[in-house]
């Protein structure tokens, strides 16, 4: 897409790419979820990079498009997201489900143009803007109770447990929707429970050195990238031991190991009661469901469906979905992105020339790396940050001051300065 100047200049503004291999490998093979997020352009072109990604069978992101706009606004937004809805065929965007941080114009962008779609919000950036009201260590856990609570019960006790560590702290909490953070309130049809964005966080890190080309550049280095990746997933899949994927296997075996403190109680039909610490759960074998809602939200038996099946000696592999069997896998990986030869051999065009945009005045040196929120972790290596560390005093061992500014080592030097003084003048 391309904007005239006053003096009659073709400017760039926007470029969407969506790769045939990804449209048709995501609509073939993937679940009903797409993340969206937005990175910084780092080279002499500035802009942003709109970005929509899904997640393979092995929780394994899957980028599907991306588009190179100048800002982030309402109008950028809409035009990414109505070229998606026309290649991956979203209608309305009913049985999708999207997530996203609170990126701007984002969300009345997929309200006019997705109405029936689920919503979800990133409880990491959530927590980032609660906590600078709502600090402490215990207050973070307890958050994140709360949002992956998978159902309504236990959601409520967690949040009574929160109301206690600060009065209008729930107040403060439930300003944002529960339905888009909660698991408790999560739409069941796209089987994944996730409550970050970490598929989107995923790639705009993998491609962080292609962001410091120009765009043609940049374009081109992303797509080389996605040509190998679908190479090694082809291979990956290759190396599993079951027809189920690692993620899914791991979880089934995790689940098998909360079953042991499960108690269960058959009526000799398809109903099975469970009871597992302070809460009985149902499990319909028939219908499969239990009203724990993991097993509706993941696709995958949760423990107490586990205990259920144990006791009629049945396993649970086969009761997990097919989004996480290795021919589901392959299939989104079944369409390949074609070679092309390098910008020197492409064909000349008689199109009117797409001048660069107008540069941009940058308040400062550009950031090499996100700028990380108050709750992500910080180095890996190195020193470690002293940021929120207490000082302790190294001679009267009191926090609050170093030696420099500690009462006791002036007094200590006054009085042997003191002594010094007197024994040269006795001398």
């Amino acid at each position: 897409m391309d904007g005239e100047t006053a003096l009659g200049k073709n400017l760039f503004v926007y470029f969407y790419v969506c790769l045939e291999a990804l449209k048709r490998g995501w609509k073939e093979g993937y679940r009903r979820i797409i993340g969206f997020d937005e990175c910084f352009l780092k080279g002499s072109c500035k802009g942003e990079l709109l970005v929509a990604v899904g997640k393979n069978k092995n929780n394994q992101m899957f980028p599907i498009a991306w588009a190179v706009v100048d800002k982030e606004t309402k109008h950028s937004w809409s035009f990414f997201i109505n070229y998606l809805k026309e290649d991956l065929q979203l209608g309305t965007g009913q049985g999708l489900t999207v997530m996203a941080d609170m990126q701007k114009g984002f969300h009345a962008a997929v309200t006019e143009l997705l109405p029936n779609t689920e919503v979800r919000m990133c409880s990491r950036h959530i927590w980032s803007n609660w906590n600078q009201t709502w600090k402490e260590e215990e207050r973070k856990k307890q958050f994140w109770r709360c949002s992956k609570s998978s159902f309504e019960v236990k959601f409520k006790d967690e949040l009574h447990k929160m109301s206690k560590l600060g009065k209008d702290i729930c107040a403060y909490l439930l300003h944002y929707p529960k339905v888009s953070w909660v698991k408790a309130f999560f739409q069941e049809h796209s089987k994944c429970d996730v409550v970050k964005n970490n598929m989107c966080e995923t790639f705009n890190s993998w491609i962080i050195s292609c962001r410091h080309k120009s765009i043609i550049t940049m374009l081109e280095e992303i797509r080389r990238k996605i040509m190998t990746r679908t190479v090694d997933m082809i291979k990956f899949a290759n190396t599993w031991i079951s027809d189920i994927a690692p993620m899914a296997r791991l979880i089934l075996e995790e689940n098998k190991d909360k079953s042991r403190t499960c108690k269960v109680l058959w009526n000799a039909d398809v109903g099975f009661e469970i009871g597992e610490g302070e809460y009985k759960h149902i499990v319909n074998l028939a219908d499969r469901v239990c009203n724990c809602r993991t097993w509706q939200l993941r696709g995958i038996p949760c423990q107490h469906t586990i205990v259920a099946l144990c006791h009629i000696e049945q396993e649970p592999e086969p009761l997990v979905e097919h989004w996480y069997k290795k021919d589901t896998f392959l299939k989104a990986y079944s369409y390949f992105i074609q070679p092309i030869p390098n910008m020197k051999m492409w064909p000349e065009t008689n199109n009117p020339r797409i001048e660069p945009p107008e540069p941009k005045p940058m308040p400062d040196r550009p950031s090499r790396n996100r700028r990380k929120g108050k709750d992500e972790p910080r180095k890996k290596y190195g020193k470690i940050s002293k940021q929120g560390v207490k000082q302790t005093c190294s001679m009267c061992k009191q926090q609050g001051h170093n030696k420099r500014y500690c009462k006791v080592a002036a007094q200590t030097s006054e009085a042997a300065t003191h002594n010094s003084q007197f024994t040269g003048q006795s001398s």
